[in-house]
């Protein structure tokens, strides 16, 4: 996942509610975009005084870009004696939740909109915010359906200071331990990667090219979940069952514009990732997970695993479907 290209300069935060201060009235925060480190301080400074505005460089567009653009990763600590978490990517949207969670109970309140997802008055965010993800250990011949990371990928035209709030809220909870509860299924411990070189699995899944491309081919590494419900892409009629896969490999096309992508030229669906190790779509399901209350749209979506192919260059990360801010619809470079 690709770090924003502009400079990051101190940021100045104005905060009546919290401080952030450390010893010496600043908050370090390392944290890693697309592998590479950068250390962001916060000063701390009177609650009047208003937050500078971070300007990025112009830069010669040379392909399609997604929506979402630089990522907060951090690694999950396995156990003791175990090389990754014992947490099936499965749980990717019950992760998902629980990271978005952790923030805004870090976050100032109200937690700005980029988080939350939601405007002030409750109803949902017409525009781009953070998507949070679980990650996979994707390394040759050891791929695993381990969860062995988890990220906060934000939007490309983020507002600066709702940016800052959000690194500011993830300072706190470094601060309180970087421990994610998650109900049932217990709790990840997480951590900083200070040197992504010197850790093999932390280095694969912060690899660029992985999540950000840019690439002709992408395929899911999590299912996405259509938009719509393409019929029985089980029948036992060969025609039922192929009118329901070019309806679905439609609905996922169309899902492209959603994110910024031109049409893919080629949509496969497919009920297994081309990915080693990843569980089928029907693993991850039902999505979402809680049952729908009276009167709201979550209904439960079809997942799928696709391949898509465009006829240029696009860069990421792709997330694609219903389900891209809550873990699912999580797409890698294919090609290379």
């Amino acid at each position: 996942m690709s770090h924003r290209r502009d400079g990051i300069p101190r940021a100045a935060i104005a905060e009546p509610r919290r401080s952030c201060a450390g010893p010496e009235g600043q908050q370090g925060l390392e944290t890693v975009y697309g592998g590479a480190r950068r250390s962001l301080r916060f000063d701390v400074v009177d609650s009047t005084e208003v937050p500078p505005r971070c300007q990025p460089r112009a830069q010669p567009r040379t392909s399609a870009r997604s929506v979402f653009d630089e990522s907060l990763v951090l690694r999950v600590s396995p156990a003791e004696g175990e090389q990754t978490s014992a947490l099936s990517l499965t749980y990717a949207e019950e992760v998902a939740r629980a990271l978005r969670n952790a923030l805004m109970c870090h976050a100032v309140d109200p937690p700005p909109a980029a988080l939350s997802g939601h405007q002030s008055d409750g109803r949902p965010l017409e525009r781009p915010h953070a998507a949070f993800l679980a990650l996979p250990d994707l390394r040759a011949n050891t791929s695993s359906s381990r969860i062995a990371g988890v990220a906060i990928v934000l939007p490309r035209a983020i507002d600066p200071e709702e940016r800052q709030a959000i690194l500011l809220a993830a300072a706190r909870w470094e601060r309180g331990g970087l421990r994610l509860v998650l109900g049932r299924l217990g709790a990840l411990q997480l951590s900083r990667v200070d040197e992504p070189t010197a850790d093999p699995l932390a280095r694969h899944f912060l690899d660029p090219h992985r999540w950000s491309g840019p690439s002709r081919r992408w395929a899911t590494v999590t299912p996405l979940a259509l938009h719509h419900n393409p019929g029985d892409l089980t029948a036992q009629s060969p025609a039922q069952a192929a009118r329901a896969a070019r309806r679905a490999a439609e609905i996922v096309a169309r899902g492209c514009a959603h994110i910024g992508l031109p049409p893919p030229t080629q949509v496969r669906v497919m009920r297994r990732s081309t990915f080693p190790g990843i569980p089928t779509a029907p693993e991850f399901m039902p999505f979402p997970r809680k049952p729908s209350r009276p009167g709201s749209n979550k209904f439960q979506r079809v997942c799928v695993h696709a391949e898509l192919e465009f006829a240029e260059k696009v860069e990421g990360p792709v997330l694609l479907g219903a389900g891209r801010y809550w873990g699912v619809g999580l797409c890698g470079v294919r090609d290379g």
